[in-house]
């Protein structure tokens, strides 16, 4: 992972998320960019006040930025990394869109504001709407300021119903590849036993992640999928959840369901989603 963007509101949450990816890749080179999006108000009948407002935040948003690289040079110094600032007007999710295929950005880190912040993270806030039209990048989520730690075990959920490629696993392999992570595949069984295609998905899943220390588990359905995912990070003490984001499938499926928001209500490791980018 050489370029990670991280989109800031000068927020101590942004900052955290921010302290977080420069862990994970302590001991990489890597490039990091800060992104701010001010809006431009066009409501405002006044085409005078609004062209004030919108110059206000762009000089807001350039202070700024200015003010979160002085923080970050006097908390953190890490000759292998790089910091860059990106001002922009418009929508974050724009935004952010463009300086992924601008800057051939590896990985999104986004923080967000505790309980009420990862409940509306499934109904409608800035990061799920990331999370949703982002088709080319994974996106790392982190909790409102929870203390770094290295993520030893790293549960990865899959049902194995979709063939897995290199490219979309890549970014799993990394992380655990920095941080000697242990990869906990989990797998609800709902059918009992696996069809001929997901034991082949399955297979291909065990040859990829053989470098790796990891491990096979499956979980029985007896509730809902939300309440296995939840059982399955407490009792195996997992420092970060991953999935792939499927259109109209698994992911879907598990993020619609009540109790997976009310483990989300409650969840303290950071969540990688990695987008199907068939």
């Amino acid at each position: 992972m050489k370029n990670i963007l991280v989109p800031t509101d000068f927020s101590n949450n942004a900052y955290n998320a921010f302290f977080h990816a420069t862990e994970l890749v302590k001991n990489s080179e890597c490039t990091f960019y800060l992104l701010n999006a001010y809006p431009e108000d066009k409501s405002l009948w006044s085409k005078g006040v609004v062209s004030q407002l919108t110059e206000q935040l762009e000089e807001d948003s350039i202070v700024g930025l200015k003010n979160t690289c002085h923080r970050i040079k006097l908390d953190y110094n890490n000759p292998e990394h790089k910091l860059k600032t990106i001002s922009k007007k418009g929508d974050l999710v724009k935004s952010v869109c463009t300086v992924i295929d601008e800057e051939n950005i590896d990985l999104v880190v986004m923080g967000n504001h505790g309980c009420s912040e990862l409940k509306a993270i499934f109904l409608g806030s800035n990061t799920l709407r990331v999370v949703e039209n982002v088709k080319n990048c994974p996106i790392l989520i982190v909790p409102k300021e929870i203390e770094f730690s290295i993520p030893k075990e790293i549960a990865f959920v899959t049902d194995y119903r979709r063939p897995f490629n290199a490219e979309v696993l890549k970014p799993l392999l990394t992380l655990a590849q920095y941080n000697s992570s242990r990869i906990c595949v989990m797998h609800v069984n709902n059918e009992g036993k696996l069809t001929k295609e997901q034991q082949a998905n399955k297979n291909f899943l065990e040859a990829f992640l053989k470098p790796l220390k990891h491990s096979s588990h499956w979980m029985p359905n007896f509730s809902t999928k939300a309440d296995v995912i939840k059982l399955f990070l407490e009792e195996l003490g997992i420092d970060m959840l991953a999935m792939v984001q499927y259109s109209h499938t698994f992911f879907e499926n598990v993020t619609h369901e009540p109790v997976i928001k009310k483990v989300a209500y409650n969840l303290d490791i950071p969540f990688l989603v990695i987008p199907d980018r068939k």
